[in-house]
């Protein structure tokens, strides 16, 4: 299955807390002379690069996009680890570092949903080399610690069990049907029905469905992945930041996402609202690639 958004691919070995990863990377348009946007897909049961396809399409060669699958997820390794945000805070630290040593400009980093608590982790040690952080309907918690209000060392229990032989695939395997998926693509993802076609559908568990995907999206669901737990962490990090920081408001996101977007945004240079709920970025790829470009031009 094509998980890419219509570039060229490369593959990068990292060494990520002792151990070897192989991270999938992605560029698609001119190399030289344009500006450069690094776009972070959004954790999720269903994470990959390929989320930024429509924001690619409208973007087409007035940018040079880099995207690349998160450890766990899409394309990159998925071994058995304990996924946490220090080990995903190291992989954006090692293609950062690898990108910039490249071509030593600034570029823009666009991060959806919970990998906007990822590029916030690195205010301090790398917002200098940036020209701007857009997080676009972003988060810092996992869903069951949003929903419940429970800190993630309390489902602690639930990473081991979806971990374990035998019991963890078959459980993950019941919450990745299709008629589970679909619920949660309605319900906090995509705003128009129409995109829930059984052929999407189909696709979207096949992704979830990849061999060693249940580990790093179990500790995503169960709040392993998130940061800190304190919401004031983020606004803390964006006091941080060296470089603007845009944050795109998702107009229908659920109540309390909307919540922790609303706080953040309000440490804001620029806030933008577009339709649309934690998938906005998909869903209205045009849409946002259309106010990005108007502020990378006046911007200069």
């Amino acid at each position: 299955m094509n998980t890419g958004f219509g570039g060229v691919a490369e593959t990068l070995s990292l060494d990520l807390g002792g151990r070897r990863l192989q991270v999938v990377l992605e560029r698609r348009g001119p190399a030289t002379g344009a500006p450069t946007w690094l776009l972070l897909p959004a954790l999720s049961t269903v994470s990959s690069r390929s989320e930024w396809q429509p924001l690619a399409t409208a973007v087409a060669d007035r940018c040079q996009l880099v995207s690349f699958d998160w450890p766990g997820f899409g394309d990159s390794d998925r071994p058995c680890l304990d996924y946490d945000a220090d080990l995903l805070r190291s992989a954006l630290r090692s293609i950062l570092s690898y990108l910039y040593a490249q071509n030593r400009t600034r570029f823009t980093v666009v991060a959806a949903g919970h990998s906007a608590s990822i590029a916030l982790a690195l205010a301090t040690e790398w917002s200098g080399q940036w020209r701007r952080l857009v997080a676009v309907a972003p988060t810092w918690r996992g869903p069951l610690p949003t929903m419940t209000g429970w800190s993630p060392q309390r489902f602690g229990w639930l990473r081991q069990l979806v971990g374990a032989p035998l019991v963890g695939p078959a459980l993950y395997r019941l919450n990745t049907s299709r008629a589970v998926l679909g619920l949660m693509l309605r319900r906090h993802v995509w705003v128009e029905r129409s995109l829930l076609t059984p052929e999407r559908l189909l696709e979207q568990q096949q992704l979830a469905r990849r061999r060693g995907a249940r580990f790093a999206s179990a500790a995503f669901v169960s709040g392993g992945l998130d940061p800190a737990e304190d919401g004031g962490w983020w606004l803390e990090q964006a006091q941080r930041l060296q470089c603007p920081l845009h944050v795109v408001l998702a107009g229908e996101a659920p109540p309390r996402s909307s919540e922790e977007m609303g706080r953040l945004a309000q440490s804001a240079d620029q806030v933008t609202i577009i339709p649309g709920r934690l998938g906005l970025h998909q869903e209205f790829g045009s849409l946002l690639a259309q106010q990005m470009l108007q502020t990378s031009n006046a911007a200069g």
